[in-house]
This record gives structure tokens, sequence and C-alpha cells, in this order.
């Protein structure tokens, strides 16, 4: 428990400047860290999980826009299961478009929610396919999403967030070897990323809940989404929701071990 306390205090003290005001004396979340009314796009919005979140926004008062391979717009179920709530969507092919960049630059927050799990699969079409959905896209969407960011007057630049779902495979095995490889490749350039960002870039750390790609993970996606809104007002960089509880020590060491050799590595935010 004394670890675990002192991990908090930890992350909670490397959290950037400009957004540690956002918490109070006690590091409780004040009601700046609320979601009403902001614009946040979901990638893998027909999935188990970007449905839930998109419902969990839109139920919070958030704005939510769908991207997503669909053609037509995204339903989900009501509250109260007997009306349906249509959600703007944005179809996407995996790769940048006018579009896609246009709408990006007018959201608060984007979450890299999409992702695929071929399991024992070990040929080279497996890996090139994980690669590329897991790892090469959600860069690319980092990469437009960061330098949207940059270009903007600062005041804009505190309004916009980043939310990439990597998973605990950073540091659990998930006995699927091409998934582990791509989340952890994306969590280890995220860390370098992050440092000069200029907005917040968290990591949604998942255990293993039911999805199409898991049809056996044990959590609840619903349960999943709204503990995840629950803690993004903690401000943390990490925001990990897991049975596993390996995943809460595991991973606030593995990040602050990374933080520190990127530091000794001469990787540190601009003070301009």
């Amino acid at each position: 428990m004394k670890f675990t306390i002192n991990a908090r205090q930890h992350l909670l003290r490397l959290v950037p400047k400009d957004n540690a005001a956002s918490l109070g004396s006690r590091g409780e979340p004040q009601a700046g860290m609320q979601v009403e009314g902001r614009r946040i796009a979901v990638t893998g919005a027909s999935g188990s999980l970007g449905r839930a979140l998109l419902l969990a926004l839109h139920r919070r008062g958030a704005r939510p826009m769908a991207i997503s391979r669909r053609q037509q717009p995204l339903r989900l179920a009501g509250a109260d299961h007997d009306q349906a709530v249509e959600i703007p969507t944005l179809t996407w092919s995996g790769r940048l478009t006018p579009a896609l960049e246009a709408a990006l630059a007018d959201v608060d927050v984007l979450v890299i929610n999409h992702g695929v799990n071929l399991h024992s699969a070990s040929d080279g079409e497996a890996l090139r396919r994980t690669l590329e959905v897991n790892l090469l896209s959600a860069l690319e969407l980092t990469d437009l999403f960061l330098r949207q960011s940059a270009a903007l007057p600062p005041g804009r630049q505190a309004q916009r967030e980043l939310w990439v779902n990597t998973s605990e495979a950073e540091v659990n095995p998930t006995f699927c070897p091409y998934y582990e490889i791509s989340k952890r490749s994306l969590g280890a350039l995220l860390d370098v990323r992050a440092i000069a960002s200029p907005c917040p870039v968290r990591r949604l750390v998942l255990g293993p809940f039911r999805s199409a790609l898991n049809p056996i993970g044990v959590m609840d996606p619903d349960w999943v989404a709204e503990s995840i809104l629950r803690l993004i007002r903690w401000n943390l960089p990490l925001v990990i929701v897991s049975i596993n509880p390996l995943t809460y020590v595991l991973m606030p060491l593995r990040w602050i071990l990374a933080r520190a050799y990127l530091w000794l590595c001469g990787v540190r935010r601009s003070r301009t």
C-alpha cells in the first residue's frame, strides 16, 4: 500500500505544471477536468471499448465523434435501451486523408483506441498487419495530432489532449507475440514523443476486456470505459484499469525508468 501511494504521488509530481493546476491541494480532481462540452474523437469506434467509450462520453455531456471503417453513422443503445444515440462518424481507412486532418484539427481530445490481435499467428503477413494497425497507424495519428497542436495558440493547446490505448501488454505477457511487440514498441515511442509534446499525452493501460479481439476477456467494456473516465479526472499520465495487481506496480515503474533513461540520453522538455 505504501509503495502504491508513493508511486501515485511521484506520478502527480511529474504531471505538467499547466495541468497540475487543475488538481486541488489534496490531489483531488477539480471541475476543470470534466469532459462536458469537449469534442472527443475515438478511433476503433466500432469495437466493444470504442462503443462503450463513446456512449459514456455522450452521457457525460461530451461531443463524441467516432472514427471507424464503417460507412454509416454509428448508432448506440441509450441508457434506457429503447432509444438509439447516433454518433457523428468519420470513415477512416487507416491512412491520413484531408478529411481526417480537418476533423482532428477541430477536436479537443483524440483517443487512439484501434488495434488488432492475430493471437498465435507468426507468419510475415501477420507481423505486417499487426505492426501496420497497432503501431504505424497509431504513430501517424499521434504525429498529426501533436503537429496540429504545436501550431495552435497556447490557450488552444491547453485544451487538447491525446489518449492512447497501449494495453498492459507493455509489461505483462499476453501469449500473443506480435501483439506484445507492437504495443511495447508503441509505448516506448510514446515515451519519447510525450516529453516534448505541446499537449498532455495519456496512456490507457488496460487489462483484458471482452471484445471481438478477446472474447474471453474478463472485464466488461462498459465498466472499463466508466473507469477510464473516472481516472482521467486525476490528470495522471497513466490510466490503469486492470484486474492484475502487478500492472499497478510494473507499469508506473517502467514509465519512471523510461523517463529517467531518456533524461540521461538528453531527451528533455524544451523550456521555451
